[in-house]
């Protein structure tokens, strides 16, 4: 048992301290498990001011550099001035976004924020065609496979089953007219049981993901840092 007995890496090392700093940052906000406190807040603060930090790094290294100041000074250099001005107008449009910080200026704002969204509206509304549309057009299955064109996925049975709870849950939101029919009331009920099954998959999925991060997490302080059956 001596094997198991904790004895924790030492910091006098790089990558000692690396462990020792993750092993703090996460018994910090473990403790959040007993009550608010100090610790907790430090290192929550911490973490939100590091992928503040990262986000702006990232920003400037991934898209002000490679995709505005070089085409602007590449274009100024080879004198390609359509290349300048749309960097120029791209400067332009995200500094109105400063308009918001003044009381006289921040109609500025409104006009890149107006572009903003329409532009991201368009993009949503393309998105969502090209993703809805292909799983409406995959629903339309046929209960009827031939036996040579039959898979795993693909055959009678699955393709029955996939129908009936198609239609059951859609049912369930057909609100166009009272659901008095006891046809269609019982549709309703089948497909209200179907789809808690399913956010019942999609919760347990959620809190699997959340355990296997915790497991990850104890068994790093285990091995890594008290270097338990080292």
């Amino acid at each position: 048992m001596t094997g198991w007995l904790p004895h924790p890496v030492s910091p006098f090392s790089y990558q000692g301290l690396t462990i020792w700093l993750g092993a703090v940052a996460t018994l910090a906000i473990f403790s959040f498990l007993f009550r608010e406190n100090r610790a907790y807040r430090f290192a929550e603060h911490t973490l939100l001011g590091l992928g503040i930090g990262f986000g702006v790094a990232t920003t400037i290294t991934d898209i002000i550099i490679p995709k505005w100041w070089n085409p602007l000074t590449e274009g100024w250099g080879q004198g390609h001035w359509g290349m300048v001005a749309l960097a120029l107008t791209e400067l332009l449009l995200g500094l109105l976004w400063y308009g918001l910080y003044h009381r006289r200026t921040v109609w500025l704002s409104r006009i890149v924020m107006g572009l903003s969204i329409g532009a991201g509206a368009g993009l949503a509304f393309k998105a969502e065609i090209n993703d809805k549309l292909p799983q409406i057009i995959a629903s339309f299955k046929s209960p009827y496979v031939p036996a040579a064109e039959a898979t795993a996925f693909n055959n009678p049975v699955s393709n029955t089953v996939f129908v009936v709870v198609m239609l059951a849950v859609l049912s369930y939101f057909f609100f166009s007219v009272e659901q008095r029919h006891p046809v269609l009331r019982t549709s309703s009920r089948i497909g209200r049981v179907f789809l808690m099954l399913t956010f019942g998959v999609f919760f347990s999925n959620a809190i699997m993901t959340r355990m296997s991060v915790f497991i990850e997490r104890v068994w790093f302080l285990l091995t890594q840092w008290l270097r338990m059956g080292a």
